[in-house]
């Protein structure tokens, strides 16, 4: 991977000229904290069923309280977690933001945005994030309006399941949304993947545990390759992305621990950074 300066500037330049979502600069951040955000890390809940994925439970976590991040994320940082579309929240929230705010100086919010699908202000955000869909379960009508906001606009990253049998779980999900649409990988030639930074290796992106103690960078023997998915409208634009086999949260919310390798966060920030204004500028 590297960062080709010119064509990072151009894009940024385009992005700016395009889209009335780019940020200001961090001091001027610094001396308008009033002004609203930009960018907003939307992330998006939903029932989690475990005759689906992972057997013997079926629950659906409640809203949690807006949660202000210590210090914009950084440091030693690394709150309880949820579970389910809880994963990582609300580190990987903060680090995330944290991190995009340090790199670019865009106006982001600092806090976790949490929203339902069927919440009316979803369609005021045009990125969402969903974690360990592997035992996912939506409805018809929650289908419908992931439907009608990915249309009219949306983007979806979705990120952190691993192994055929969640693969499949997650594609019998998006068949719902999108009956007529499949998962098609996208390669590192698109646009997606060139956006801000040009990537031109697929790394797997480890969990923390794996990372720290030399483990495999895989979970589950049956499929170890890490791909990048996506589903496209009739333009090509990608309406949803998904980094499969790999764990972009984690390596958002330990980017700050000394045992998880730099390689792996460097990575995970570029991508989602690409992917933020990929969002933002489609």
């Amino acid at each position: 991977m590297k960062t080709r300066n010119r064509t990072a500037l151009l894009s940024l330049l385009c992005f700016v000229a395009v889209a009335s979502f780019v940020s200001l600069a961090a001091a001027q951040f610094a001396k308008s904290p009033s002004d609203p955000p930009e960018f907003y890390f939307t992330r998006l809940m939903y029932t989690e069923n475990g005759r689906r994925g992972f057997g013997g439970f079926s629950f659906t976590m409640p809203k949690p309280a807006p949660y202000t991040c210590p210090e914009f994320g950084g440091k030693n940082f690394f709150p309880r977690q949820g579970r389910g579309w809880g994963t990582d929240y609300p580190g990987a929230d903060c680090k995330f933001m944290g991190g995009i705010h340090r790199l670019t100086g865009m106006r982001v919010d600092p806090n976790p945005n949490v929203i339902a699908i069927m919440d009316e202000d979803l369609f005021k955000f045009p990125y969402v994030y969903i974690v360990e869909p592997g035992g996912m379960s939506i409805n018809d009508r929650e289908a419908a309006r992931l439907r009608e906001y990915l249309l009219r606009g949306g983007f979806l990253h979705v990120d952190d399941f691993w192994g055929l049998r969640q693969k499949a779980n997650f594609e019998a999900q998006m068949k719902k949304v999108f009956p007529d649409r499949p998962l098609q990988v996208l390669p590192l030639t698109h646009e997606i993947f060139h956006t801000f930074f040009d990537i031109d290796t697929m790394m797997q992106i480890p969990g923390e545990g794996d990372a720290c103690n030399g483990g495999p960078t895989w979970q589950q023997p049956d499929d170890k390759e890490p791909r990048v998915y996506g589903i496209v409208d009739d333009s090509d634009r990608v309406l949803v992305a998904v980094t499969y086999n790999s764990d972009l949260g984690d390596a958002w919310e330990y980017m700050d621990l000394s045992c998880y390798p730099e390689k792996y966060s460097g990575q995970a920030y570029r991508i989602g950074l690409n992917f933020m204004i990929y969002a933002l500028s489609h």
